[in-house]
């Protein structure tokens, strides 16, 4: 499977960003959080087990798509940086919508 980039919105003046995959049967988001985009950067690695999300979805936009997680528990949502009341929203540029509809198909394949 291809690693989808994304970003997440900024929280102050540190900047998300990740990419995005399935490997061995778990949605993998690998993370990098950094100051101002070079600073102080902090990597993290979040593997999502297949049923731990009610609903995956993508939302078509004009430049960048949204790729929406919404966990079963709100444990999910605090491990991701940023503020999320319902769900996760990552933001993917839209020359990789057929890889986020083929992300989708495999992870609900799994399911």
């Amino acid at each position: 499977m291809n690693r989808i980039p994304f970003t997440l919105p900024d929280v102050g003046l540190r900047e998300l960003r990740g990419m995005v995959y399935i490997d061995e049967g778990f949605l993998v988001l690998r993370l990098k959080d950094a100051l101002l985009g070079i600073l102080d950067e902090e990597k993290r690695r979040i593997e999502i087990e297949p049923g731990a999300l009610e609903e995956l979805r993508v939302e078509w936009r004009l430049f960048k798509d949204r790729l929406i997680l919404q966990p079963r528990s709100t444990t999910l949502l605090d491990t991701i940086p940023g503020e999320h009341r319902v769900a996760v929203e990552l933001r993917v540029w839209r020359k990789y919508r057929v890889d986020l509809m083929q992300l989708v198909e495999e992870y609900k394949a799994l399911v």
